[in-house]
């Protein structure tokens, strides 16, 4: 089995994705910096054998039989290299699954063609919001690409950060990215007029990629109402309110749900 020293360039990977478990283990591989002799080790290392934590929450072995291999003073550097193996490979019959799952559209080969970023981009769009995109697939009903509302909402959404801009599309659509590709963006943002009272919430419907504008007497006030919609309406759907309804059988008195 190929063993992969803890280099830099491993470690650095691998903080970035799993900061705990690294510094557990830079702890316990340098634990001789902070002063501890043999004497002391087992007193301040937590870890007894050969195991790690696991996805799962568990402890196990990292080696075969590593559930009956002490951990030592003398050995703990084996064990660090031992752990980071383990993790940085403990993923792989499922990766594998995935890799045989996106050889079914497309060969495994012309995955080197790409970057993981510019996969990650191919694949789910990017995380950056493109107000232009949105205006390249925008439909107006019942209002016109001219009306003050719409003027003052592109001028809204473009003074937006790219993290509001991201709850924007959350709460119009029910996704957080748009494709890479403008062509395969499927509906057609639409832009409607809702004769609600003045400037009250807006509301979307996510299934028809739409939102539905009140009248609003300024752009401060539509920016402030919008804001306000995108935070605070998380739930896209019914779902979270069923999930958090008793149930015919639960016998709760229905007096605690508004307590």
């Amino acid at each position: 089995m190929l063993v992969v020293p803890i280099t830099a360039f491993t470690v650095q990977r691998r903080n970035k994705i799993d900061f705990t478990f690294m510094q557990a283990l830079k702890g316990i591989r340098d634990v001789d910096k902070s002063g501890v002799t043999e004497d002391m080790f087992s007193e301040v290392i937590p870890v007894d054998t050969f195991e790690a934590l696991s996805i799962t929450g568990k402890f196990v072995p990292i080696v075969p039989g590593g559930s009956h291999i002490r951990l030592t003073y003398f050995n703990r550097k084996e064990y660090c290299e031992k752990a980071l193996q383990f993790r940085l490979h403990e993923l792989d019959v499922q990766v594998a699954a995935v890799r045989e799952g996106m050889s079914l559209i497309i060969p495994v080969p012309l995955l080197s063609l790409c970057s993981g970023k510019l996969l990650e981009i191919n694949v789910c769009g990017s995380e950056v919001v493109d107000i232009a995109v949105l205006k390249k697939v925008v439909r107006y009903r019942d209002i016109s690409e001219s009306d003050q509302l719409v003027t003052w909402l592109w001028q809204t959404l473009e003074s937006f950060t790219n993290e509001e801009r991201l709850l924007f599309l959350r709460f119009v659509s029910g996704r957080s990215r748009l494709p890479a590709n403008v062509n395969d963006i499927s509906q057609r943002f639409q832009i409607m007029k809702w004769g609600k009272s003045p400037d009250s919430l807006p509301t979307s419907q996510t299934c028809f990629f739409q939102i539905r504008l009140p009248s609003y007497s300024s752009q401060e006030i539509m920016a402030d109402r919008l804001r306000y919609a995108i935070t605070h309406c998380r739930s896209i759907d019914m779902d979270n309110y069923m999930l958090n309804q008793p149930s015919d059988n639960d016998d709760t008195n229905s007096d605690d749900y508004y307590s």
